[in-house]
């Protein structure tokens, strides 16, 4: 058997020699999906680069050289190469390309692989959390012109699908815009989480060369560095509680979208959408389907699935792995996809057409009103609520099993009922009871803190307004931050270039 010369350990060996079919199967798509991630990397190693030279653990023409080859990858990115297993190794074997291995061979000092990918995968998911918070905040603003619009536009609200109590159509979409905020929220406080620089924990335990974490941390942005070198390498709650925030603001999309789907079928009639909003079918000439819709509420059911798989994959030993690192694609795929269904939910939502008279009028179908009746009973009549439970719930059954609807539910009625249940007469006069059948009237009741009345919901939209508005100054004060730091690891990288 001929014997190949050998240079250097494993890891030289292996370089650029892996299985093809591993190549084509594995890294090859690896790479196609994450070589957008490459710029971060490089801000990470010019950052690690200038505080080498900087703590004279290099030297300084030697780190100049170095930066002068990154530098030149600013405006462009060069070709990779899926051979050579990640964004890293093509990154060194471009560098060495350029300027040869022994100035390449200063690269590696007083890091690994594992801090370099916790450096990037925090610097890009910030930027891609943040992008997703703008677009949660500018459905939050759809949601809420909407409200303001539809505020006294009476409705029934369901439980079940069935109807349960009038409610307002700005009641209920100012209700939806409540925990996208609240996801906006928990996007910043994410991140202000894990913007802590792990740099410098190289494989895990850290290491014995004279490096400054807060240098590097400085230049990329972060707000401190990370304590603990293993954590830093190995911990996986934020990857988890990112993709958790992506996959909670799309069941809240998709749950709009499933009332959506419900308001424009022909039996409710409440809703409709533009028509390049909707599908057709190829057989049925009739059909306006709400596809787009159901692909929000699809989206967000697959990225749930995905979503397990995340936590699965990064239930492994407290250490950096191969399955974390395939689950980063996964995490990257929930926000993004999330920011995609939150984009499309802010179009359909703008565009919507409502129908007021048709929400309206399908309340009289059915007792959406008989908590009112009996609350009245309570509140102006002075029984208890299970008397006036019992009175107004017999009433409603009689008239259902008639099979007759609200204009049945006389004062005659309830009076008869009342003098069986309680032995006495109704305790309210007949100008009360068409009070409490009064929708609007129902509605407008109900004025306590969070409750439908029409000033209660413009009270509540109001406080959305100012809690968006310091939402959306945080997340640009934290990326003044961000883009000055970027300015200065290029403005400090391109000074020490410019010395060779």
């Amino acid at each position: 058997m001929e014997k190949t010369e050998k240079k250097g350990g494993f890891f030289e060996q292996t370089q650029g020699k892996i299985n093809p079919v591993v190549v084509k199967y594995y890294y090859g798509p690896r790479m196609a999906r994450s070589d957008g991630s490459f710029d971060y990397l490089v801000r990470v190693m010019k950052a690690h680069v200038i505080m080498l030279g900087e703590q004279g653990i290099i030297p300084m023409d030697a780190a100049g050289k170095l930066l002068g080859v990154m530098e030149g990858w600013t405006d462009f990115q060069p070709e990779l190469d899926p051979s050579l297993e990640d964004l890293y190794i093509n990154l060194e074997h471009l560098i060495t390309q350029a300027v040869g291995e022994d100035i390449c061979s200063y690269l590696p000092a007083a890091r690994s692989r594992n801090d370099v990918e916790a450096a990037m995968w925090r610097m890009e998911l910030r930027e891609r959390l943040f992008i997703l918070a703008d677009a949660l905040l500018d459905m939050v603003k759809v949601l809420q012109a909407r409200a303001e619009e539809t505020i006294d536009w009476i409705f029934p609200g369901y439980t079940y699908h069935q109807q349960a109590m009038p409610i307002t159509m700005g009641f209920h979409l100012a209700g939806i815009a409540a925990p996208l905020l609240r996801d906006v929220k928990r996007i910043v406080e994410c991140v202000d989480r894990f913007n802590l620089n792990p740099l410098g924990s190289a494989a895990m335990s850290g290491t014995e060369y004279p490096i400054s974490r807060e240098r590097t941390g400085e230049l990329m942005g972060f707000d401190g560095v990370w304590e603990h070198t293993q954590d830093a390498v190995a911990s996986a709650d934020y990857m988890l509680e990112s993709s958790n925030i992506a996959v909670m603001s799309l069941n809240t999309l998709a749950r709009l979208a499933e009332d959506i789907i419900f308001w424009c079928t022909n039996e409710a009639e409440f809703a409709g959408l533009s028509d390049d909003l909707i599908d057709s079918s190829s057989i049925m000439p009739q059909k306006r389907n709400p596809v787009i819709c159901a692909t929000v509420r699809s989206q967000a059911r697959l990225i749930a699935g995905r979503y397990a798989g995340i936590c699965d994959a990064c239930s492994v030993q407290f250490q950096a792995s191969r399955d974390m690192t395939a689950a980063w694609e996964d995490v990257l795929e929930c926000v993004r996809t999330a920011e995609g269904m939150c984009r499309i939910s802010e179009e359909y939502t703008r565009s919507l057409i409502l129908h007021r008279e048709r929400m309206e009028g399908v309340l009289k179908k059915n007792f959406s009103n008989a908590t009112e009746l009996a609350d009245s009973l309570v509140l102006q009549g002075g029984l208890s609520f299970r008397q006036a439970h019992k009175i107004v719930g017999g009433a409603v059954s009689e008239l259902f099993e008639k099979g007759e609807g609200q204009d049945s539910l006389t004062w005659e009625l309830l009076n008869d009922w009342c003098m069986d249940i309680v032995g006495g007469p109704l305790p309210i006069t007949r100008e009360q009871v068409a009070q409490a059948k009064d929708f609007r009237v129902s509605v407008s009741r109900r004025r306590c803190r969070g409750a439908t009345a029409p000033e209660e919901v413009a009270r509540m939209l109001q406080l959305q307004r100012a809690e968006a508005e310091q939402l959306a100054e945080a997340l640009a004060i934290r990326r003044v931050k961000w883009e000055k730091a970027e300015e200065m690891l290029h403005a400090r990288a391109k000074e020490l270039a410019a010395r060779v």
